[in-house]
């Protein structure tokens, strides 16, 4: 039985499962689709900070353990921590998972409400069920673009958005469009993203090279769709591709076992029955 063809998506992590699959006999494809995560100015996260201090939000949500890292290690060089803890100590204070929950913690801030699912659809719907209209809710957000907290506003909740880091393009485009043309030629049997900004990256590369309906189509059933976790697989949808799998454990370990375990279990791959060995 041959190895699964697999295309991998992730600039960093997408090193380590490139290994991983080709470990295990899968013929890999590596195209990063993004570039990398690019923290924001001290100057902007300042102000950021500045603001909440003035607003005193009675909610704060944090999405990322990355974000909070970011926004402390700004805060810790403008003078501006203790600013930050005492606006937070201040506030009601949930967290999407547990990266960020633990990022907190480091602040001396505990949380009041972890999102079991690391979601932040469930962030937003404890919140909903909660905010008054008017009151203001912070939220530091992940740096892949869109607006996970939209509904909050349209029940008439005044957001605060902070976003410590962006998701870049990849340097070179190249590797990534091959990629999705691979996809839209139906060369892969799956493709695995691991965080929501490659998502984004491959549907960006896909309508640059005039391939975007090709893709999607893919994506739609024969080359199945790997979402690390629930955000990513969010992502996934929202982009108008099918989740094919997901791992019960959120990390790349539980990504690579899971890929190979949904190929072993394909009715072509499975050994016949009374089959000797």
């Amino acid at each position: 039985m041959g190895g699964p063809r697999v295309g991998v998506t992730g600039a960093r992590k997408g090193v380590e499962l490139v290994t991983a699959f080709e470990r295990r006999g899968a013929h890999v494809l590596h195209g990063p689709t993004l570039g990398g995560d690019k923290p924001v100015d001290d100057g902007t996260l300042a102000a950021a900070i500045d603001r909440l201090a003035r607003l005193r939000p009675p909610w704060f949500a944090a999405s990322t353990g990355t974000g909070v890292r970011l926004l402390t290690e700004a805060a810790e060089r403008t003078g501006r921590l203790d600013a930050l803890v005492r606006t937070l100590a201040g506030a009601t204070v949930v967290a999407r998972g547990t990266k960020a929950a633990g990022g907190l913690r480091r602040l001396g801030v505990d949380p009041a409400w972890v999102a079991p699912d690391e979601r932040d659809a469930q962030v937003e719907e404890w919140l909903a069920a909660r905010v008054r209209p008017g009151e203001v809710v912070a939220v530091q957000v992940h740096g892949a673009g869109g607006h996970p907290y939209g509904e909050l506003a349209r029940i008439g909740v005044e957001l605060e958005i902070i976003t410590p880091y962006v998701s870049t393009p990849p340097e070179d485009p190249e590797p990534g469009t091959r990629l999705a043309r691979a996809v839209a030629a139906r060369d892969l049997d799956v493709v695995t993203f691991t965080s929501p900004g490659a998502v984004h990256g491959l549907a960006a590369l896909a309508g640059a090279a005039g391939i975007a309906e090709p893709v999607r189509a893919a994506l739609n059933g024969p080359v199945a769709v790997a979402a690390v976790g629930p955000v990513t697989g969010l992502a996934v949808s929202r982009a108008g591709y099918a989740v094919t799998i997901e791992p019960d454990n959120p990390r790349t370990g539980g990504l690579v076992r899971a890929v190979m375990s949904w190929w072993q279990s394909l009715p072509e791959n499975r050994p016949a029955v009374g089959s000797d060995g």
